[in-house]
């Protein structure tokens, strides 16, 4: 017997080794993610809340702006959440109220 002979492979359907490589690399490529944890961005979206007495002059737009400064966050966004969170309507919204503020 000849230990050294070589095994000459060949495509038989090319779209089907295709299809073959393009799925263990997705595969791969998802494993990794899983065991590195980059897909596990639910630590980051922790939301906290600061309690508010809203005062006289008091609006959410500037309310939401005053405890997020810097932030880059869509205002209006924001201002649903609170009417969400405290489930309340901007007819609540009254001096003397307290609600959450979401700090982002």
């Amino acid at each position: 017997m000849n230990e050294n002979r070589r095994h000459h492979y060949r495509i038989v359907n090319p779209v089907r080794f295709f299809i073959f490589v393009v799925l263990s690399i997705m595969i791969v490529i998802f494993a990794g993610y899983s065991i590195i944890g980059i897909s596990n961005a639910d630590a980051a979206a922790v939301r906290t809340y600061k309690q508010v007495v809203i005062q006289d002059g008091d609006n959410l737009w500037n309310l939401i702006e005053s405890y997020n400064p810097g932030a880059h966050i869509d205002v209006r966004n924001a201002i649903y959440d609170v009417y969400e969170i405290n489930d309340i309507s901007e007819s609540d919204v009254r001096p003397g109220e307290t609600i959450f503020i979401p700090v982002y």
